[in-house]
C-alpha cells in the first residue's frame, strides 16, 4: 500500500468530479441559508420598524418638537 492509496482512503475516491459535487453541495447549503435569512428579514422587517417607530416617537427629546 503506497502513499497514494493511503490518501485515497483518507480523502475519498480522489475523483475530481466528486470534489466538485461536494463543493456544489456546500454552495447550495450556503445559498439556502442566505435565502432563509433574507425571507426571515423580509417577514419581520415591517413589524420591527413599526415597533421601532412607536418606541422612537415616545422617546423624542423635548427640544426637537
Amino acid at each position: 500500500m503506497g502513499l497514494e492509496d493511503e490518501q485515497t482512503m483518507l480523502t475519498g475516491s480522489g475523483d475530481p468530479k466528486e470534489k466538485e459535487e461536494e463543493e456544489e453541495e456546500l454552495e447550495d447549503c450556503t445559498e439556502e441559508v442566505f435565502d432563509f435569512l433574507h425571507a426571515r428579514d423580509h417577514c419581520v422587517a415591517h413589524k420591527l420598524f413599526k415597533a421601532w417607530k412607536k418606541c422612537a416617537d415616545s422617546f423624542t427629546p423635548a427640544f426637537i418638537t
